[in-house]
């Protein structure tokens, strides 16, 4: 179990954050600060969020809900009714900030735009994460983690040269726009120490998408050239990617000359070094298939963790293709404490990776698991 005293220390500890957002984007910012310290409440809809349905279930909750919304109580309020919006008033009173992901007619209806809440509360710092952003022509369009991915072109390159393009296999915007909204709120509050003024804070799940392909649309800009799917590979390295071995897969990151002439020599293709198809990156993208083959008939030798050992050890990056599950055995995730016990005696979950972040040497705790859906007793 954690050490629940370590809560005083956190860095956000007497920070109070109404979380009134659903899915997956937004709860992950306020679990986010949550982690840090915060005392986060969730505010539900008497509906309940949809994320607790998403498969695979446990009970009223989910996979994705215990990840998104650890650390956090939960409150329904039906925010259309006067019983609620007076609770919700009340609550205000006490809170620093206000999270949610409602498009504007949505805020509008529920009188809950940002301008008329930091007129009633002027310290209180508002977040919010939508789709597209909250002005333009798009800002009042739906959309998802894999409908945004298609629209700022991850989509496109994503997958195979020769296939189709795919979504990435985990929520890159979803998580991506909770870490935007957290940021934004951390500035917020160091802000708002100075001005004593709360503060508007906005992202978007399309707004992370385009910041996800700066790379394709500077090269594009470069090379007037349109963006393309690389695989596993990369546009601008080589060699980089998946590459078969004896037994397994591993990938291969080669990002200099010297990274190159190492790796030629620990594989004993030595001869490579001096090719002239290979002698220079610019090359060895430009005859990238070639060099994968050349390398790969070296690699049958060894299996992928033998070759992920070898090449590691000697400064050439390089790991074996694992399954998500294989860290809960990974002797590097527990070196580093990367997942952290879940305490809730009532759920198959019992690890779940903690923040990415250590303050002096410890990672903050799970202090407490997702919270269970709050009934509303009737009026």
């Amino acid at each position: 179990m954690p050490d629940l005293s370590a809560e005083r220390e956190l860095p956000l500890a007497g920070v109070r954050v109404l979380d009134a957002t659903s899915n997956i984007a937004g709860p992950f910012g306020g679990a986010i600060l949550a982690d840090l310290g915060a005392d986060v409440i969730k505010i539900e809809n008497p509906g309940g969020d949809p994320s607790r349905s998403m498969a695979p279930v446990d009970g009223d909750r989910s996979a994705y809900f215990h990840i998104v919304n650890r650390n956090k109580s939960a409150e329904s309020i039906d925010l259309k009714s006067s019983a609620g919006i007076a609770r919700l008033d009340e609550l205000m009173k006490t809170t620093d900030v206000f999270l949610t992901n409602f498009l504007p007619n949505r805020l509008e209806a529920l009188n809950l735009k940002p301008d008329a809440l930091m007129e009633s509360y002027p310290r209180l710092i508002v977040g919010n994460l939508s789709s597209y952003g909250s002005i333009g022509p798009d800002a009042s369009a739906p959309g998802y983690d894999g409908t945004i991915q298609a629209r700022t072109g991850i989509m496109h390159v994503t997958g195979e040269a020769d296939g189709a393009p795919v979504r990435a296999g985990v929520s890159v915007l979803d998580i991506g726009g909770g870490m935007w909204l957290a940021i934004g709120i951390l500035a917020a509050i160091i802000e708002r120490d100075k001005s004593n003024k709360g503060s508007l804070v906005e992202t978007s799940l399309y707004e992370t998408g385009a910041t996800w392909v700066s790379y394709h649309l500077s090269a594009q800009q470069l090379s007037g050239l349109p963006s393309v799917r690389s695989g596993s590979g990369h546009p601008t390295f080589s060699p980089y990617g998946i590459f078969a071995t004896g037994y397994g897969t591993i990938c291969i990151g080669v990002g200099s000359n010297n990274i190159f002439e190492r790796f030629c020599t620990l594989i004993a293709r030595a001869d490579l070094i001096s090719d002239p198809r290979f002698e220079s990156n610019v090359n060895r993208v430009k005859n990238a298939s070639i060099l994968k083959s050349e390398i790969e008939k070296a690699l049958m030798g060894k299996s992928a963790k033998e070759w992920a050992e070898l090449l590691g050890r000697n400064g050439v990056p390089a790991d074996r293709v694992a399954l998500p599950e294989e860290l809960f055995n990974d002797v590097q995730a527990k070196a580093i404490n990367a997942l952290l016990p879940y305490p809730d005696s009532e759920s198959k979950v019992s690890l779940i990776p903690g923040l990415p972040v250590r303050f002096n040497g410890q990672r903050p705790p799970i202090r407490k698991a997702a919270p269970h859906r709050d009934i509303p007793k009737p009026q």
